[in-house]
């Protein structure tokens, strides 16, 4: 079988690495916040534990061994182990497994490598598949024959993700995401039935908002700055960087214009869905 490859476009390690660094964040998924809670980027950590704690209640519990997808940096992983759970984490970058390994203090077995290349893990050996905001970069029917082989007979598939509701025909919106109906259905054929489909849009959508704030209030001015300092000192140089770059830089900021709460419900919708692997 040909293998996948991590594509140009996914920059979530860079981003999760920023994040960290930069703000202190554990994660890089959305916060869930509690209805009347303060928006804001202090409050963000807070609201991204409640999203685990939100995700950690889903979990059956005839659980045992869990395989998390696109663990991050380890930081759902470092709950499981804490709930005694065994697990096994995946993700396409070393420098995550690394924070992962770090975060759970060694207590994981890992795999670096995107979910629809992996081949070396026991067959049937997992209770539940863990996706947390990691299903959107899994080829749909790629990740459901993987989930087929390496789940147990009456198993479970986890997924918390954001899914498109239609097709987006706006410019400047971000396309990320499964459709949502077409997702559903591909489970159905692979032999998996939906438990739980818990809507929680609202819940976590104002995180938009702040990272919104977030790029056109520090980045995108940091940015301009420096593209100052650079024409400034290397007049030159920074005329290349702009014809090189110039279109490139303009369409992130539109794009990136574009991604308030407001624009994301419109166009997507944030579900928790429980499977669970028929027994023929």
């Amino acid at each position: 079988m040909a293998q996948h490859r991590h594509k140009k476009t996914y920059y979530n390690d860079i981003a999760l690495r920023l994040a960290e660094k930069l703000l202190g964040l554990k994660h890089l998924h959305y916060g869930y916040f509690e209805e009347g809670g303060q928006i804001e980027l202090s409050h963000l950590p807070k609201a991204q534990e409640v999203y685990v704690q939100q995700l950690l209640s889903f979990v059956p519990k005839d659980i045992h061994r869990i395989l998390d997808v696109g663990c991050g940096t380890g930081g759902m992983a470092r709950v499981l182990v804490q709930h005694g759970y065994e697990v096994t984490c995946i993700a396409p970058d070393p420098y995550l497994i690394q924070k992962t390994l770090e975060n759970t203090d060694g207590k994981v077995t890992t795999c670096t490598d995107l979910y629809e290349n992996v081949r070396d893990l026991p067959s049937g050996y997992f209770d539940l598949i863990l996706m947390s905001e990691s299903c959107q970069y899994v080829k749909v029917k790629e990740g459901w024959e993987q989930n087929s082989k390496y789940l147990r007979p009456g198993g479970y598939v986890l997924v918390s993700d954001f899914f498109k509701l239609g097709e987006i025909t706006r410019p400047n919106i971000s396309k990320s995401g499964h459709m949502l109906e077409p997702y559903l259905q591909t489970a159905d054929e692979h032999g998996y039935v939906l438990l739980t489909k818990k809507d929680i849009t609202e819940r976590v959508a104002p995180t938009m908002d702040i990272y919104n704030d977030l790029i056109q209030t520090k980045v995108f001015p940091v940015g301009e700055a420096l593209v100052e300092f650079l024409y400034r000192r290397y007049p030159l140089l920074s005329k290349s960087v702009q014809l090189g770059f110039g279109k490139k830089i303009s369409n992130l900021r539109g794009k990136y214009s574009n991604q308030s709460s407001e624009v994301f419900r419109q166009y997507k919708g944030y579900f928790i869905l429980l499977f669970q692997k028929r027994i023929v």
